[in-house]
């Protein structure tokens, strides 16, 4: 794909992505919405946890389309 998103591209913002889910479930997000505040009957702190699983999977969805598109099943970069 000329001038559009490489797999090689890709790849790169797949490992941004995981560096900055790991952050968000590290100990200063998670404090930060660890409070006795509800949100529809909702804790905060489970709707975060929430919320950010359905973020994740999301991306990877989204990367797993992207990528197909941009490299066909069977062709290898070179």
């Amino acid at each position: 794909m000329k001038g559009g998103w490489s797999a090689a591209h890709l790849r790169q913002w797949w490992w941004i992505a995981f560096v900055l889910g790991a952050l968000m479930i590290n100990f200063p997000f998670l404090r930060i919405f660890d409070r006795e505040v509800t949100v529809g009957g909702w804790p905060l702190l489970f709707l975060y946890l929430m919320g950010g699983w359905a973020v994740s999977i999301a991306a990877i969805a989204g990367y797993a389309l992207l990528l197909r598109r941009v490299e066909p099943p069977g062709e290898e970069e070179k």
